[in-house]
């Protein structure tokens, strides 16, 4: 019994004579008959009564019903076993935020080299600004990073929070002499930071508003990972948490300020980037290594 006798036969139950069901299978009629004709020595029972109309006998009025679960299970396993060999190759494109990259993506690469090794993976670093529009454009598939709430077509699930952390590097910088440093006190030094569109520096900046400051020097530095390497003489630098530091950089704190980010997966809401297994599954090993960072 074969998968195109069987539709076949509903084809005619559905068309009601045989010319019908060959036209629109853009079978000859004479390739029908000896379809049905294999189908009920196969079956040992007639399926139609002989004439015109392709009226069902009995047995044949039972099997259609059997016939239809049937078509309907394979074109089932048929659209699964093509989903899954889709998702066994081809490419996942990922954002991540800079300060969290270096400690995700040798877990997400691990997880392919032994799960999926005829998958390839791009991964794009920003901050959460041009992570967010890449995946709005649908040029990336997912994103760990902070929440872009002025787009309503992305979805954000919180992973953790991100603290921000301010560095010198020098033990002799005059900040360093002082028994605590305020907001006020960093302004007149120089400062590396990152763009104007990253949320943390929106968060600095907004605290300056607050307490009516301002920064008179700025340098902005979209690659948040240079930053440590790249403070020069007393500038300080601003970075998230997460960023690795040169055994050089002395981290200290501002008294009163202490903000945190939110920091997750960024998600496009959009059908078109529907996500597959694989990429849901990439997904939860990025979970886990936030959790494990936790504990």
């Amino acid at each position: 019994m074969e998968i195109k006798e069987l539709t076949t036969f509903k084809t005619i139950v559905e068309e009601g004579t045989f010319s019908l069901a060959a036209k629109k299978l853009n079978y000859a009629q004479s390739t029908v008959t000896t379809q049905i004709k294999k189908l009920e020595k196969e079956l040992g029972f007639l399926l139609f009564e002989r004439g015109w109309d392709a009226k069902l006998t009995d047995e044949g009025t039972l099997f259609v019903e059997e016939v239809d679960g049937l078509l309907k299970h394979w074109d089932y396993s048929i659209s699964q076993a093509q989903r899954i060999s889709n998702e066994e190759k081809g490419t996942i494109r990922i954002g991540l935020s800079d300060s969290i990259a270096q400690k995700l993506i040798p877990s997400i690469l691990s997880y392919l080299n032994e799960e999926k090794p005829y998958i390839h993976c791009d991964f794009v670093i920003g901050n959460t600004a041009l992570l967010s529009g890449l995946l709005d454009q649908n040029k990336i598939d997912f994103a760990v990073c902070g929440n872009n709430k002025k787009l309503s077509s992305v979805n954000f699930i919180p992973l953790d929070e991100e603290q921000i952390v301010f560095i010198v590097n020098t033990p002799n910088h005059p900040l360093l002499q002082q028994d605590s440093v305020k907001i006020a006190d960093i302004i007149n030094y120089p400062i590396l930071i990152g763009e104007n569109s990253c949320y943390y520096y929106q968060s600095v900046n907004n605290f300056l508003s607050e307490n009516n400051l301002a920064f008179k020097r700025v340098y902005n530095c979209s690659a948040l990972h240079l930053i440590p390497s790249m403070i020069f003489g007393n500038t300080i630098g601003i970075i998230p948490k997460g960023t690795n530091l040169n055994h050089d950089n002395i981290p200290f704190k501002v008294k009163g300020f202490n903000p945190k980010t939110s920091i997750g997966l960024l998600i496009s809401t959009k059908k078109r980037n529907y996500l597959s297994q694989t990429k849901q599954q990439i997904m939860k090993v990025i979970e886990s290594s936030f959790l494990q960072t936790k504990s």
